[in-house]
């Protein structure tokens, strides 16, 4: 008896044990839930075993990360990643989220999805997100032709409020059955587009207070589509709403949404229809990632980035290849060019003044560019001060080397950093070298005690509130682009391994064989990083990539090489034996 005793007690130790290390994983995947019929709008019960529903964020750029986020918060449904054809078919419900809905539809058609989410959005639930509801629409009214996804029967105007120094944190005014479903009555505008008519089956949900014929959230059946952001506004109940009442989840229990500063766009939730402030100029870069930013000097090549399914056109008069070749004091773009490329694409447009130079910053924000570069490929204006970037309506992005360095430009008002590595020059091991430099660092100060985080700010030369918040953020309170150098698709592919957000391309399209197909591979490379075969892809028969700089060597003076009167492959040949940039290569 005794015995069987011990054999009794031994075999319980080990059942508690097994359900101590069982894999949290496999315990949530198991959780309790019941399933609403769509049909019959009755709540079935699925059993304690039953598997998670599903909801696939489409991830191919945008916005998709803070989606995963509030899923994480909503119980009974599992959040993933819909990268490939065969992720689509593994959800029962799918978020197209907020982004530039250009590039988004080009990922869809060269990742061979857009047939399948067609299929997809006919019968299951879907919800579109700002980009998202402009590719469920069957119609766009003013826009010229792109890839849509359809189904929805509304005709949806792109960017309605115009360009980002319009975009706000917004009232709305909700329809009698939002209002019963408690859903949230403001949010981010962020380039939104409206709704411009609908048909007698769409439900509008939501509008722009004092103008119904503004429609900001519809719903059709199994189709949920809303112009603004409630996924960066710490309001989870439109996610609700879709999963209980569109898809038919009804999740037992959800966490509150966390603290703002504490996920995107990491900053306090601002004040209902006030002018722009740090919030929203945050929110602008975080529905940049996942994407590319490319440097153009015209129209025409602001058009080859969009058509290749860029996020946004950096306008300047010469990319930086040229700037390091020619020498001489680099300023502002003239006006009348960063004007042509404004009108020649409706992507975001941002322009670059020179450190310290707020005057030309503010002619930047006069034309009304989406985000100004303080960058460091100009003449600096000022030996010892950056822009008090804090007064300005529209977002500045900054380089950085380091955390330190990054720090110090966001408590300038910085709301997005690029990290600097060495532009124009073909060569990524500056970039790769400041991305390892920021991220270790990242993690260093998570590692760090309470108490001595403040000793950690002091040597950074930043506050200490700054210095928490990366700390529980676990990363940059703004989004992070890798620039300078990338070359090639490799070269996006590995910085975004690195964990970029996003990354910045000009020489290396502009100054290599093929510019069209090589900016759409460097587009390819940046969604697809995850996957190998598909950058390799990506990566074959562009032709031959910029000449690059090794890291001590001076840019070629063409002014001297010329004067020489060298041309053709003799200028080549003397451009290339001293590291210098490659005139003849087509542009």
């Amino acid at each position: 008896l005794e015995i069987s005793c011990h054999r009794i007690m031994a075999f319980f130790h080990v059942a508690c044990m097994s359900t101590l290390i069982t894999p949290l994983t496999a315990i949530l995947q198991s959780r309790s839930c019941v399933v609403m019929s769509g049909i019959e709008g009755r709540i079935v019960p699925t059993g304690s075993a039953a598997p998670l529903p599903k909801v696939g964020v489409l991830a191919l750029q945008g916005g998709f990360h803070a989606h995963l986020k509030a899923l994480e918060r909503q119980a009974c449904v599992q959040g993933v990643e819909v990268r490939s054809a065969d992720d689509l078919a593994d959800v029962d419900a799918l978020i197209v989220p907020g982004g530039e809905s250009t590039a988004i539809g080009h990922g869809l058609v060269n990742s061979d999805l857009l047939e399948p989410v067609r299929q997809f959005a006919a019968t299951n639930p879907v919800w579109g997100v700002c980009a998202g509801m402009i590719l469920l629409a069957d119609e766009l009214s003013g826009s010229k032709a792109q890839p849509l996804i359809g189904g929805l029967k509304v005709s949806v105007v792109r960017n309605a409020f115009g360009r980002q120094i319009n975009s706000r944190y917004s009232s709305l005014e909700l329809s009698a059955s939002a209002v019963q479903g408690r859903l949230g009555d403001s949010a981010y505008f962020i380039r939104a587009p409206l709704v411009a008519s609908v048909e007698q089956d769409v439900e509008v949900l939501a509008s722009l207070p004092g103008d119904a014929s503004k429609v900001a959230a519809v719903r059709q059946g199994n189709l949920l589509a809303t112009c603004f952001h409630p996924e960066i506004s710490s309001d989870d109940s439109w996610l609700q709403y879709f999963l209980g009442e569109v898809a038919g989840f009804a999740p037992a229990h959800f966490t509150k949404p966390p603290e703002p500063t504490s996920v995107a766009p990491w900053y306090a939730i601002p004040s209902k229809d006030a002018e722009p402030d740090t919030a929203v100029k945050r929110a602008f870069a975080v529905f940049q990632q996942g994407g590319v930013i490319m440097d153009v000097t015209n129209g025409e090549q602001a058009r080859i980035a969009e058509a290749a399914g860029a996020v946004a056109v950096m306008a300047l008069e010469r990319i930086p290849a040229d700037i390091k070749r020619d020498g001489g004091v680099a300023r502002m773009s003239d006006p009348a060019m960063i004007q042509e490329v404004m009108a020649a694409t409706s992507l975001p447009v941002m322009a670059k003044s020179r450190i310290g130079h707020f005057y030309e910053s503010k002619i930047l924000e006069a034309l009304q560019v989406d985000c100004i570069d303080e960058s460091e490929v100009l003449t600096a204006a000022d030996e010892a001060h950056h822009i008090d970037k804090r007064s300005f309506k529209i977002p500045f992005v900054c380089g950085a080397q380091d955390l330190g360095e990054a720090l110090r430009r966001i408590a300038e008002g910085a709301a997005m950093i690029r990290l600097k590595g060495n532009a124009g020059t073909g060569n990524v091991i500056q970039a790769v070298r400041h991305a390892r430099s920021v991220f270790s660092e990242v993690r260093q100060l998570c590692s760090l005690r309470d108490d001595e985080i403040f000793a950690y700010a002091k040597t950074l030369r930043v506050p200490v509130e700054l210095v928490q918040q990366v700390r529980d953020a676990g990363r940059l309170p703004v989004v992070t682009f890798a620039a300078g150098g990338l070359a090639t698709p490799a070269d996006v592919a590995l910085l975004m391994e690195l964990g970029c957000d996003g990354v910045f391309v000009g020489s290396g399209i502009f100054k290599g064989e093929n510019p069209a197909q090589r900016a759409a591979a460097m587009v390819a490379a940046c969604t697809h990083y995850k996957d190998p075969l598909k950058v390799a892809e990506a990566s074959t028969g562009l032709g031959k990539a910029m000449v690059g700089l090794l890291e001590h060597d001076t840019p070629a003076s063409v002014a001297a090489l010329l004067d020489q009167q060298l041309s053709g492959k003799e200028l080549r040949s003397a451009e290339n034996k001293i590291g210098g940039i490659d005139l003849t290569v087509a542009a």
